[in-house]
């Protein structure tokens, strides 16, 4: 019944209090079941399901219209709820901080050109720009409303000397950035939110806007039972089902294990471009 921005998998929680990977939020019983167990979260939920029916069929055949409309809506009611920040500013930032510690722990350094697919409010976001030489921040986001938010989190930290870049898009072909640039490209709590064939057109383009050695990390709603959604706005996937995705673009993707050891409810996968191979000749010339 939850999404993530009520009671989802985007929590900061011990890795035990997770649900079953094999759950299906989608089936009556489970709901029926989670209705019993938290009544008072019931008229919450069906208010959400409400509009979010009413949107969707406002936007039918465009979910990233409808989901733009969704966070246009969460981000009238609290931007720091829109992008999984509820119910305090210190989830937001421990979240936002949970982030920026992993990358800076796989190496992250100043020179690092970072794109954040799915910047929202700058969550993580802010802590990268303070870090990164000036210039080197892209942030990205379907939301107009929530980079209007963005613009307010820079002025609250002092951070308009980094110069940060910062985009509304409407799809995530990338079509806009150049070639093999991004060192680091970062997609936090989006592909949760998306379904296959959005993940699809991503990993369809990062390649060519990711530099050769550089590498693109994104979380996602684990599930090792069936596929499925919940109100068109949280999607559960299957890792392989990813991995297979990137490999079909050309990319190399592998589970992302010292995340999941992180009071954090989803998965993570990293994508690179597949290490070059060593040919014969090469190999007899190194002889």
């Amino acid at each position: 019944m939850p999404t993530d921005r009520t009671e989802g998998t985007e929590t900061l929680m011990p890795s035990s209090s997770a649900a079953p990977l094999s759950t299906n939020r989608s089936r009556l019983g489970y709901k029926v079941r989670y209705a019993l167990r938290h009544p008072q979260r019931v008229v919450p939920y069906l208010r959400r399901s409400a509009r979010d029916g009413w949107l969707r069929f406002r936007h039918r055949g465009s979910h990233v219209a409808y989901y733009r409309a969704v966070m246009a809506s969460d981000a009238a009611r609290s931007p720091e709820a829109a992008v999984g920040g509820g119910p305090s500013h210190a989830r937001w930032l421990a979240i936002g901080q949970m982030q920026y510690d992993y990358l800076l722990g796989h190496g992250l350094k100043p020179q690092d050109r970072v794109l954040e697919i799915g910047c929202g409010n700058l969550r993580a976001g802010w802590r990268f720009i303070e870090y990164l030489e000036p210039g080197h921040y892209f942030g990205i986001d379907i939301s107009p409303e929530i980079l209007i938010e963005a613009k307010k989190t820079l002025v609250r930290y002092d951070l308009q000397q980094k110069v940060p870049h910062l985009t509304p898009v409407a799809d995530l072909t990338l079509d806009f950035l150049p070639d093999g640039y991004f060192t680091v490209v970062h997609a936090h709590s989006v592909f949760s939110h998306s379904p296959l064939e959005v993940i699809d057109e991503c990993l369809s383009h990062v390649g060519r806007v990711l530099a050769p050695d550089g590498f693109f990390d994104f979380t996602f709603d684990r599930t090792e039972g069936t596929e499925h959604q919940v109100l068109g706005e949280d999607f559960y996937y299957r890792p392989r089902t990813l991995i297979q995705l990137a490999e079909k673009h050309g990319l190399s993707a592998r589970f992302m294990d010292d995340w999941e050891r992180l009071p954090h409810g989803q998965s993570k996968l990293r994508v690179t471009h597949p290490a070059p191979l060593t040919s014969c000749r090469d190999g007899a010339a190194a002889e």
